[in-house]
């Protein structure tokens, strides 16, 4: 951990503003950057956000593939999408585990926890985060291809 990523997460913690007003983030310009920072840890446009994501991807393809397990990376398939929202409905797994259990394939989807979520016992729940993922994209999830 930096030194400023130290800073910031005490700053937090201790609720001490890390900036002086309320603004609209200058990252992706849709959110507002609050006093706190939580925006500031979580914004989808920061480079750290996607590369975190693909480095868990890619380690695990790798325990895969030294597994002698068969998997393909951004597996375009029909995944977590509506037609009606008049976009490709190629929306890509993350991975797709080729005859995961009974010969069906298996779409994995990576979720990330924010590192703001503490490890209380009553404070994280294992899964929580991919079941509300799966409650904000509407239910959209395939069982099987």
């Amino acid at each position: 951990m930096s030194a400023m990523e130290y800073r910031s997460i005490l700053k937090y913690r201790l609720m001490i503003p890390m900036f002086p007003n309320d603004e609209t983030c200058t990252v992706c310009r849709k959110a507002c950057l609050d006093k706190y920072g939580e925006h500031a840890l979580h914004c989808r446009e920061l480079p750290g956000f996607k590369y975190r994501h693909d480095f868990v991807r890619d380690a695990l393809m790798d325990i895969l593939r030294r597994a002698g397990i068969s998997a393909k990376k951004e597996a375009p398939v029909n995944f977590l999408t509506d037609p009606s929202e008049g976009r490709s409905t190629l929306r890509p797994a993350d991975m797709l585990v080729f005859g995961w259990e009974g010969g069906k394939h298996a779409c994995v989807d990576l979720t990330g926890v924010s590192p703001l979520a503490g490890f209380r016992e009553n404070g994280f729940v294992v899964g929580a985060s991919s079941t509300e993922s799966r409650v904000k994209e509407g239910g959209k999830a395939r069982e099987s291809l």
